[in-house]
């Protein structure tokens, strides 16, 4: 067993050491050490070559990247595109860049990154990037003892995404980030992404129009003429909510269609409310699809708010043709043929006068009575034809053209009974009279015809626009 004495000599022999950890526990920042770092920096950079890889002709550097979103400002469909704001940070070691005798990291300035070598990572579906420099440039050195070197930066890049909008504004869209090296393949670096915690700040996004529903980080490589070439990749599933569109364009368009209905309870000879309510809702269901097409692309194929618009579009055309269907039979096909029949009524009428006056009975001075042109029903072969009036001998003489037929002394008939006298034909005034009422009647138009149209276009057009509405609703939201 240790005897006191034994106790203390170990003491003695640690001490030195106890004290040596306690000086370099103290912060660099303390003037007996300020000396000691910057010596210790003007060493690591002395002779750096930042031409050269870390462990240049070993085994490749692994590179692990994390991102922290600050932001994503802005998802724009017509420049299939988003913008997007992180703090990008790389870690990897450098083997010339490890001290000792200073226990802590060193946070250098943001211009010493431009003497040491970094990674030449850059974004592949970027369109315009920068780093920002206010106040001063957003980079961060940080060196550990073992050599390992983290590297940041406050990086706001536009990156290209390109979208399917068959279903737009119903839709899902997948946008990318692409980390990839430029110039070192495979053989010289990997790329990996930092455990489970290489993407954060997403559960803090907001976006106007769309929810980040999730993400995902891959890693690949990418094989090219030059080599291949590691990669990065993040993205995000964006859902675009539909409140917006609900507001500004479906239930707008909806009502404007059903105002065009309004029309069927309107009185059909009030031309001018027909109308001008029907060309105002074509009107601003034609100002709708030209706004909506002004914020979007020129895409080649249909998206689902243009079936929706334009089967609106149909709607209200057809409610407005309905009418000048309406206008048409009332005022259009009715009176054509009302005008047809009132002709052929004339028509029938002239034929039964010239009838009559070509059947008129003539008598000459001496009491004869001649039948010009008269149409005989019964058949006659003979010349002539004897026949008794009353006890007088009656004699019809008859050729091609007329027939001949002389007054009898007396006013019997074969019977003996007295002769009626010749039914005289109607007065002109009285048969103008009646040809003037027939006329009249024939132009007093048949409403039912028209009151039919429009009773059922009150029942067709709602029940095939509420169809219209549960087809593309369940198709597009399920």
């Amino acid at each position: 067993m240790w005897t006191t004495r034994d106790r203390w000599r170990t003491g003695l022999l640690y001490l030195p050491v106890l004290v040596t950890m306690v000086l370099g526990a103290q912060s660099p920042s303390e003037p007996s050490n300020m000396s000691y770092v910057k010596v210790t920096v003007d060493k690591l950079l002395k002779g750096y070559d930042i031409r050269l890889r870390p462990d240049f002709g070993g085994p490749p550097v692994d590179v692990v990247m994390s991102i922290d979103i600050s932001s994503i400002d802005m998802v724009s469909e017509v420049n299939m595109d988003y913008t997007i704001t992180m703090y990008f940070q790389q870690s990897w070691r450098d083997k010339r860049l490890s001290y000792t005798g200073i226990p802590l990291n060193l946070t250098l300035d943001n211009r010493v990154a431009d003497q040491l070598w970094v990674p030449d990572t850059y974004f592949i579906n970027d369109k315009k990037s920068f780093v920002h420099g206010v106040t001063v440039k957003n980079r961060m050195i940080r060196l550990h003892p073992d050599g390992t070197v983290l590297y940041g930066l406050r990086i706001t890049t536009t990156a290209a995404c390109m979208m399917d909008l068959r279903r737009y504004p119903l839709d899902e869209q997948n946008c990318t980030l692409e980390i990839e090296s430029y110039g070192y393949t495979t053989d010289d670096i990997e790329f990996y992404w930092q455990g489970g915690q290489s993407v954060t700040g997403v559960d803090n996004i907001e976006l106007p129009q769309f929810s980040i529903m999730d993400y995902q980080t891959l890693s690949k490589k990418a094989v090219f003429a030059t080599g291949s070439y590691p990669r990065l990749s993040l993205s995000f599933k964006l859902k675009r909510n539909i409140g917006y569109f609900i507001l500004q364009t479906y239930m707008p368009s909806t009502l404007i269609t059903i105002l065009s209905w309004v029309s069927f309870w309107i009185n059909y000879d009030a031309s001018a409310a027909r109308v001008a309510l029907g060309i105002t809702t074509v009107l601003t269901m034609t100002t709708i699809n030209t706004h909506l097409r002004e914020t979007l692309p020129k895409i080649p194929y249909v998206k689902a708010i243009d079936i929706y618009l334009m089967g609106c579009f149909v709607f209200v055309f057809l409610a407005l043709l309905e009418y000048a269907f309406v206008n048409y039979i009332f005022f259009g096909r009715g009176p054509h043929l009302q005008k047809k029949k009132a002709e052929n009524a004339a028509k029938s009428t002239n034929e039964k006068q010239q009838r009559m006056d070509a059947n008129k009975v003539q008598v000459d001075a001496h009491g004869n009575i001649h039948l010009a042109n008269m149409d005989l029903r019964n058949e006659m072969t003979g010349v002539e034809m004897l026949g008794g009036l009353g006890g007088t001998n009656t004699m019809f003489s008859y050729d091609s053209a007329s027939i001949q037929y002389r007054k009898p002394l007396t006013g019997r008939d074969l019977y003996g009974r007295p002769t009626p006298s010749l039914e005289r034909p109607l007065g002109p005034k009285k048969s103008r009279l009646r040809r003037r009422a027939s006329q009249l009647k024939v132009k007093i138009p048949d409403l039912t015809d028209v009151n039919a149209i429009d009773k059922w276009s009150r029942v067709i057009f709602p029940i095939t626009f509420t169809f219209f509405n549960l087809v593309y609703w369940l198709y597009y939201v399920h």
